[in-house]
């Protein structure tokens, strides 16, 4: 009967190809959307993603983002150097500042602080050496920002991207670029700046910090050591994903979520109007032979699998060609500003979301077979 079932799914190739159209359209939808807002959700704690070796972030209470930062004084660094257990700590600054280059460009940037001492935050690859960071004014910028944003025009028109040993200004001091590195862009076209805590000092005339991050010995105990932090009430310890959580969670208050939360309803809408649709007029024209079936002994056991077997076989193909598109469109914009984020919870999710337009695709059908009278469908053939 399995085989049966199959020959009357494929037997009209039209609705067939056009069932699969429905279902691929909607995974698509869901799985590509689903993988952008993750990607936008990323770039959020974008900065636990540059210092990924800390596992303690300390900040101020009042804390909540990018957006909201109140910065701290430098001597709580020695204060959070100074709890038991703590193997190191290191200032973190996050400063948007204005940068301007000889040729007249000017952009805000996004400056991030990298430990004199440790040269943690440093980006893992880049053109240059560490060496030349440690003059005066010397920073690292992203390679995007140093191609697109503040290239140069040539005088027929061409753009020259800029190059380490290039002046540039930064709130209104004299820079130079000591290396060029890739980095993930945020949420606006901004150019992103690496530099030594020193040099940011110089830059924004001031010596506050916006975080700290610290790293726990091997056998301390994080959540003793945040309770010791937290002991005082002008600091906040967070554990790695505690700190993610906090900005994710300011983030979701713009109201992005209800967006592509809208977006993934409107792919299950999609995939169940256009292939639930075809897939009950495909059973509709079947009708017949399940009246014939039922006639000669079939129960509703056996046209349940049939038709459930369908609808499985409709949802593995939709599924896995929509996820393969939205896994390729993925690879394509790789090296692009745009985001993407595809963890293997979203095969799930996506899963599920198929599966539940299957049931609903099946259940319609079988609910219109199970109520014809065969004997009076047997007339008619």
């Amino acid at each position: 009967m399995i085989m049966n079932s199959f020959k009357m799914l494929i037997g009209n190739r039209a609705a067939f190809i056009g069932l699969i159209f429905g279902f691929f359209l909607a995974i698509l939808l869901i799985s590509q959307q689903s993988a952008i807002y993750l990607g936008l959700i990323s770039r959020s704690y974008r900065i636990s993603t540059i210092f990924s070796s800390p596992d303690i972030w300390v900040i101020d209470p009042t804390t909540q983002g990018e957006d909201l930062i109140r910065s701290m004084p430098k001597d709580y660094l020695q204060y959070v150097k100074s709890i038991p257990n703590i193997q190191w700590a290191v200032p973190v600054n996050y400063l948007l500042l204005p940068l301007k280059t000889t040729s007249g460009n000017y952009q805000i940037a996004e400056v991030y602080g990298i430990d004199d001492d440790t040269l943690i935050g440093l980006p893992q690859s880049f053109e240059g050496n560490v060496e030349g960071l440690y003059r005066k004014g010397a920073v690292i910028i992203d390679s995007n920002s140093a191609k697109n944003l503040l290239a140069k025009t040539s005088s027929d028109g061409k753009k020259i991207p800029l190059r380490i040993g290039d002046e540039i200004e930064i709130n209104g001091i004299r820079g130079n670029i000591a290396g060029i590195a890739k980095s993930t862009p945020g949420f606006y076209p901004q150019p992103i700046i690496f530099a030594l805590h020193s040099q940011i000092q110089l830059f924004s005339g001031s010596s506050r910090i916006q975080y700290i991050a610290a790293k726990a010995q091997k056998n301390g105990d994080i959540e003793q050591i945040l309770k010791q932090i937290n002991s005082n009430p002008k600091v906040l310890g967070l554990t790695k994903n505690q700190f993610e959580s906090r900005i994710a969670n300011h983030f979701l208050k713009t109201g992005i979520l209800i967006n592509y939360g809208i977006s993934v309803l409107l792919g299950m809408i999609i995939g169940f109007s256009i292939a639930g649709q075809i897939f009950y007029m495909m059973t509709v024209q079947n009708i017949s032979y399940y009246a014939l079936i039922k006639s000669l002994g079939g129960n509703e056991k056996m046209i349940f699998k049939m038709i459930l077997f369908q609808a499985v076989v409709v949802g593995i193909i939709g599924y896995i060609l929509g996820t393969a598109a939205t896994l390729l469109w993925g690879y394509a914009i790789k090296n692009t500003t745009l985001t993407f984020a595809f963890p293997g919870k979203l095969l799930l999710f996506t899963g599920s979301v198929a599966a539940i337009i299957c049931t609903l695709m099946a259940f319609l059908s079988i609910k219109k077979v199970f109520k014809v009278d065969p004997y009076i469908l047997m007339t008619s053939i």
